[in-house]
């Protein structure tokens, strides 16, 4: 990636699905992102996709790896809050 290269990062739209599945065979096909899915584009094209699932792709013959980061930072509030699980203590006696 240059200094000058435009990146967008959004939320992914059903006219996203061919793109991102595409992107999921060249990077191998493993593990798709699934849920909430955000993308990031370089010059118009799909680079890299990150799901509230976890599961990350990204264009293994491009520089992706900094894309793949940033789209994590995005999502990682999203999967620690589906991670926490509050606890109910009972109440104290008398209080």
């Amino acid at each position: 990636m240059t200094r000058n290269e435009h990146i967008v990062i959004r939320n992914a739209q059903a006219a996203d699905e061919q793109a991102i599945a595409t992107l999921g065979v060249i990077d191998g096909g493993r593990h798709m992102p699934t849920g909430h899915v955000l993308v990031a584009e370089v010059g118009g094209r799909i680079r890299a996709a990150v799901g509230s699932n976890g599961a990350a792709i990204s264009d293994p013959f491009w520089p992706s790896a900094e894309l793949v980061s940033m789209l994590r930072v995005q999502t990682e509030p999203e999967l620690v809050a589906r991670s926490v699980r509050f606890v109910r203590r009972p109440a104290l006696a008398g209080v």
